[in-house]
């Protein structure tokens, strides 16, 4: 019912809150007035909110038009990416090209599993298709009838790897014809995650039974590749897990930071004074319950206050920066990825400035887009790929856009949720990537591609010091949208 209703306004181009959503859902017969709704609207009519349905209701009419009337923020409809909500308050200069918000269809059904799986293999199979190495691709299933020929392409999804006694790697690919066993060369670099959709080119055994792998085809992006620019001398600051409520939450770090914006530092004002956007990607507080013992860690134990301290925070960023601030796997939303964002009981905290987005979101600034995720399944790739680290997430990065996936792994460290189009997917190769959640710190181009793993402003946790990792907090990258120069202002000391 949910993604009926989303659909018969996408189809229109119009955008639905999630409060307008909830409202439809409530009624009697949801469709019908959703279609009573939709024939009530103008049609340059961009987003519809809760007053739009009360007023067919009989309830009181929107003033000026609802939210896409005179004063209301300048916001554009999202491409057709599936159904999906528009923040509340999507700044000026932003477009939200690709989120979940208010297109969660997720129910935990058979079908839902099965709905997700076919998505990303179809998807990720259409990008393979069209690489060169991979002319000639064949289902899965027929395989067996090609021991004959001299060699084999084909498209499939990893069901299953291991090692063998040798050092070599043998795996399993499927597709909805059938499954095949693969083999790979001890020297073999592939690195074969579970689930991830690989192109694999080589030749049969005897038998037909399995095929002896000579390459690996991954979607990959391109080597070369020309990014989109601001056309104006504009940057964008990237800063991560702020975690507002914990006891190592360095407040006074923070406020240097915010001293810097507002103009009362010298250092780097070239930078400071042309940022307008500010990306901040997940774990804004600490949270409650995320771990055993937390409430040690905590120096504000109600959720609802750390997300008001939060919000009086930001009060003190200077008015010319917009805001865009995602949830990660400390805030008061779903585990499960991808994370719709903030309920209104957290959002309506918070001024009009800020814009909140799911998590992954990506989304463009002054024309140069932007994949914004928080990073959590950075965990799965450094327990899967030899060499990879929580002290290195860029080359994480790296193999997130190799696999044109953010969380390839069903079923292990990253919570996923099943839904019936897998938004985890890289349809659309960004220009600029960031993540957060290791506190970390990092900038690099990767193939035109500026990754940015964003930094924390929590100090070392008794944790941390138990895992002997060593945060790097309070570092802020800053990007020049017109020219995706940047740089690095440190506020830890």
């Amino acid at each position: 019912m949910r993604g009926r209703i989303l659909a018969l306004f996408a189809g229109r181009g119009t955008l639905v809150q999630p409060e307008a959503l909830e409202l439809l859902l409530s009624q009697p017969d949801p469709e019908g007035l959703a279609g009573r709704v939709l024939a009530s609207l103008p049609k340059e009519k961009l987003i519809l909110s809760a007053m739009d349905v009360r007023a067919v209701l009989g309830g009181p009419a929107p003033a000026g038009g609802g939210a896409a009337g005179a004063g209301a923020p300048a916001t554009e409809p999202r491409p057709a990416e599936g159904p999906s909500c528009a923040p509340e308050a999507a700044p000026r200069g932003v477009r939200v090209l690709k989120d979940v918000t208010g297109g969660s269809t997720c129910e935990g059904r058979i079908e839902d599993f099965v709905g997700y799986f076919n998505d990303r293999l179809a998807r990720l199979r259409r990008i393979l298709r069209g690489r060169r190495e991979l002319a000639g691709a064949v289902p899965v299933g027929s395989l067996r009838s090609r021991r004959h020929e001299r060699e084999v392409r084909t498209v499939g999804m990893v069901s299953d790897v291991r090692r063998t006694q040798n050092g070599r790697t043998i795996a399993e690919i499927e597709d909805e014809t059938g499954t095949f066993r693969i083999l790979l060369p001890a020297e073999s670099p592939a690195n074969l995650m579970r689930d991830e959709v690989v192109g694999v080119v080589g030749k049969l055994s005897n038998d037909g039974d399995l095929l002896w792998v000579q390459s690996i085809v991954r979607p990959d992006i391109q080597i070369s590749r020309q990014p989109h620019l601001a056309g104006r001398p504009v940057c964008a600051a990237f800063i991560s897990d702020i975690h507002v409520g914990s006891k190592t939450f360095l407040e006074d770090r923070w406020r240097r930071f915010v001293a810097w914006l507002n103009g009362r530092e010298d250092r780097h004002q070239d930078y400071a004074r042309r940022i307008e956007y500010l990306v901040v990607s997940g774990d804004v507080v600490d949270g409650i319950g995320v771990y055993p013992d937390q409430e040690e860690d905590l120096l504000i134990r109600d959720v609802y206050r750390q997300y008001q301290v939060l919000a009086e925070l930001l009060k003190e960023v200077p008015d010319r920066v917009r805001v865009l601030m995602l949830p990660g796997n400390h805030d008061a939303v779903r585990p499960a990825e991808p994370q719709p964002t903030f309920p209104p009981e957290i959002s309506r905290l918070f001024d009009s400035r800020i814009a909140f987005l799911g998590n992954p979101c990506l989304f463009s600034l002054e024309g140069v887009e932007v994949l914004a995720y928080h990073g959590m399944s950075i965990a799965d790739f450094v327990s899967t790929i030899p060499g990879l680290s929580f002290n290195t997430p860029i080359e994480v990065m790296k193999e997130m856009l190799r696999r044109r996936h953010l969380a390839p792994v069903y079923g292990d460290k990253t919570p996923l949720a099943p839904e019936s189009r897998d938004w985890m997917v890289l349809d659309t190769v960004p220009d600029i990537f960031v993540t957060g959640h290791v506190h970390g710190a990092g900038l690099e181009n990767f193939r035109g591609v500026v990754l940015v793993n964003a930094s924390t402003w929590q100090s070392q946790t008794d944790y941390q010091r138990m895992m002997n990792f060593n945060p790097v907090p309070c570092r802020v990258a800053v990007v020049d949208l017109a020219s995706l120069e940047w740089r690095t202002v440190s506020f830890d000391q």
